[in-house]
């Protein structure tokens, strides 16, 4: 039996989570914001009226006002977010236990071993729709495919309130000819050294050479052309399951910008031991480092480098 895998995606989560609660805003354009005091002041998530706008998810407040003078900011309610989140989590346990969290507004679901009971995945994925906006007030955009790749894909391709289907027949015709950085784990690093070798499109990284991709990106250049192709055959993980700890990090914002290499050295000291003393606290060690840095325009660098060993101390 080919697999049925639904990605489902909650519209403007924030937003639509306060728009719900504050009706007076419903209509207007709104964006959810962190603290300027703190500088985190910038934009988490909009409404669809706001996104008329240009406005941008990362984007600092200030910018996003210069667009839309009427913009109305709203305060982050995690708490709220996340109890919508666990009841749209209730709602797809109806239908699978076979469920993956990506955030807290969108999962993965495997319901292969569902079609007996409630129908196709067209179907399954209807039904959901339908009871998340009864239910809960919010719509969401789920995609509906043989692999978590593809149903990632379809997800992103109509919103709000759609479903779309990415199959075996059409899977070529529809997701071929995006940009690579459509791909999901394709970055903005990854496809910039993909766009030098002349790979601009996903067909174009299904077309490629697996040892050509090899030679560029090491052993991820064969799995990027693997999902390229369809072959993804990653398993969602069941409900109950405990995930196991991948990776351990630590990030801060800093209040002003660091203009000297004195201080960006005594904060990644600073991370650099809350990260070792996480390790130890779990009975975990590490060999891979990885760190990110982002500027006052919103761009990231980051670079990775492995030890000789593994190690839980700073």
């Amino acid at each position: 039996m080919e697999r049925t895998v639904l990605h489902c995606d909650l519209n403007n989560f924030y937003a639509s989570v306060e728009c719900l609660y504050k009706p007076d805003i419903r209509n207007k354009p709104v964006a959810v914001c962190g603290s300027q005091s703190t500088r985190h002041g910038i934009v988490l998530a909009k409404n669809y009226m706001a996104k008329k706008y240009n406005i941008k998810t990362g984007e600092a407040i200030y910018e996003a006002k210069k667009k839309c003078p009427n913009l109305i900011i709203v305060k982050p309610n995690y708490k709220l977010y996340l109890k919508f989140s666990r009841l749209a989590f209730n709602i797809y346990k109806r239908y699978t236990d076979m469920i993956e969290p990506f955030g807290i507004d969108e999962c993965w679901l495997d319901v292969t071993g569902s079609a007996k009971l409630f129908g196709s995945g067209i179907k399954i994925a209807s039904e959901i729709k339908e009871q998340l906006k009864k239910e809960l007030g919010i719509t969401a955009s789920i995609g509906v495919s043989y692999n978590k790749i593809f149903a990632k894909l379809a997800s992103d391709m109509k919103k709000p309130d759609a479903i779309t289907l990415i199959d075996k027949n059409n899977f070529k015709d529809i997701v071929w000819p995006f940009p690579v950085d459509n791909l999901m784990y394709v970055g903005c690093s990854t496809a910039e050294k993909l766009n030098k070798s002349g790979i601009f499109t996903i067909g174009e990284l299904a077309h490629a050479s697996p040892s050509f991709l090899m030679q560029k990106l090491g052993k991820w250049g064969e799995t990027l052309w693997a999902f390229a192709n369809g072959y993804d055959e990653t398993p969602i993980e069941k409900a109950e399951n405990e995930p196991l700890i991948k990776g351990i990090g630590n990030s801060l914002t800093t209040p002003k910008d660091l203009i000297c290499n004195e201080e960006v050295k005594l904060l990644f000291y600073v991370l650099a031991d809350s990260v070792a003393e996480r390790l130890r606290r779990h009975s975990l060690k590490g060999k891979t480092v990885q760190i990110s840095i982002k500027a006052s325009d919103m761009k990231t660098i980051e670079r990775q480098e492995q030890l000789s060993h593994y190690t839980f101390i700073s």
